[in-house]
C-alpha cells in the first residue's frame, strides 16, 4: 500500500501541475486572424487511447506487460459533427434570412495507436489519427459573417483559404499510463477492481483550417476506474482537456472541457464474443454547454491467446448545438493487437 500511496502521490502532484499550467495559459483566447471561421476547431470529440481494454473507446486500467507492444488499427465515419445558423449574404450584402452550414459533414478519419509496458507498471502511448477524406462547405459560408461582426477586411483569408481540405493530419497525442490498483493477477480474467491514472497531452501537428486540431497544446488527465470478472467488465473515465489556446466557431469558443466515459462489456461464448455498451459526455466548463455520445458495440476475439479483438461500433450524439465535433451518427470499426494480456482459451 505504501507503494502505491507513493505512486498515487506523485502522479496527483503532476495532474495538478498540469491543470495548474492550463487554467493560467488557456486564459489566452488567443491571436487568431479569423477566429470564427473555426481555426483550431476539431470537429472529433472522441479521442482513443492505446493499449489494451475490455471497451472499443473507454479506457481500462489494464497495461501492456514490460517490454510489450500493443497497436490498434481504428476507422471512423461520422456525419454532421460542426455546424451552425449564419446569416446569408449575397453579392449585395445580407439578405435577411439565416440558413445553415456544415463546416464538417462527413469525415473518415483512421487512428493508429501504439502502446509501450514499462516494468509492469506504466504503459507509454502514442495516438497518430489522421483525416482520411472529408467533406464539408469548411469556413466559406461564415466569411461574410465574420467581416460582419469585425468592421475590417483587410486580413480575411480568401475564400480558396477557407475551403474544407479533402484530407488533413490531425494532432499527435501522447500519453503516459499507470495503473495504481489490481496490479498484474496472476489469472488476468479474475482481477476485480482496478484504478490507474493516465496523462495525456496532444501536440498542435494537425491542420487547424481543415478542422483537424487544436491551435495549441491540450493536456488531457484521466482517472480510471473499472472491474473485471470472467464474463463482465464495466469501467468509468473521468477527465478534462485544458487548452493552452481557446479556438472559436462562429461565436462560440472551445476552451477547457470536462470528459466522462462509462462502459459494460459482456463475455459470450467462451469470452470470444463480446457485446459492449458505452457513453462518452463533454462537457465546456466555461458556459456548460454539453454533448453526449452513445455507442453499441460487438467485438469478435480472434484467436486462443486473445491477442487480437475486432471491434464494430455505431451510435449518435444529443446535445448542445455549439458544442462542436459530436456527430448526427458514428461508424467505427478496430482491430486491436495486444499479445498476453487475457488468460488463454482452451477448448473443452
Amino acid at each position: 500500500m505504501r507503494k502505491v500511496a507513493k505512486r498515487w502521490s506523485a502522479l496527483s502532484g503532476l495532474a495538478i501541475l498540469l491543470t495548474s499550467l492550463g487554467a493560467v495559459q488557456a486564459q489566452d483566447s488567443g491571436d487568431s486572424p479569423i477566429p470564427a471561421v473555426g481555426e483550431g476547431v476539431d470537429s472529433q470529440l472522441l479521442w482513443s487511447t492505446p493499449g489494451p481494454s475490455n471497451f472499443p473507446t473507454i479506457e481500462s486500467s489494464d497495461i501492456m506487460g514490460h517490454t510489450g507492444v500493443a497497436f490498434t488499427g481504428m476507422f471512423h465515419y461520422y456525419r454532421n459533427s460542426v455546424g451552425a445558423d449564419v446569416d446569408e449574404w449575397n453579392s449585395d450584402g445580407p439578405t435577411g434570412r439565416t440558413v445553415h452550414t456544415w463546416a464538417v459533414e462527413n469525415a473518415f478519419v483512421a487512428d493508429f495507436l501504439w502502446a509501450f509496458g514499462l516494468f509492469d507498471l506504466l504503459q507509454i502511448g502514442v495516438t497518430l489519427p489522421v483525416v482520411l477524406n472529408q467533406s464539408g462547405d469548411g469556413g466559406e459560408k461564415l466569411l461574410h459573417q465574420v467581416q460582419d461582426s469585425q468592421t475590417g477586411t483587410a486580413e480575411w483569408y480568401d475564400e480558396t483559404e477557407a475551403q474544407l481540405s479533402s484530407s488533413a493530419l490531425k494532432d499527435l497525442r501522447f500519453n503516459i499510463k499507470a495503473r495504481l490498483l489490481g496490479g498484474k493477477a496472476p489469472m488476468p480474467d479474475r482481477r476485480d477492481f482496478g484504478l490507474a491514472l493516465d496523462l495525456g497531452v496532444s501536440l498542435p501537428t494537425g491542420s487547424e483550417m481543415a478542422f483537424a486540431g487544436d491551435r495549441g497544446v491540450v493536456f488531457f488527465p484521466t482517472a480510471i476506474v473499472d472491474f473485471h470478472r470472467c464474463k463482465f467488465s464495466a469501467a468509468a473515465n473521468l477527465g478534462a482537456r485544458l487548452r493552452l489556446k481557446k479556438s472559436s466557431f462562429v461565436y462560440s469558443e472551445v476552451g477547457h472541457q470536462g470528459v466522462v466515459g462509462l462502459g459494460a462489456t459482456g463475455h459470450l461464448l467462451d469470452r470470444r464474443l463480446l457485446l459492449s455498451a458505452e457513453g462518452q459526455g463533454v462537457m465546456e466548463l466555461d458556459g456548460f454547454r454539453f454533448a453526449m455520445e452513445f455507442r453499441g458495440a460487438v467485438g469478435f476475439v480472434a484467436d486462443k491467446s486473445q491477442a487480437i479483438t475486432v471491434w464494430v461500433s455505431a451510435g449518435s450524439s444529443a446535445g448542445s448545438d455549439d458544442l462542436y465535433g459530436a456527430p448526427e451518427i458514428r461508424m467505427l470499426a478496430s482491430v486491436v493487437y495486444a499479445p498476453g494480456q487475457k488468460e488463454p482459451i482452451h477448448n473443452n
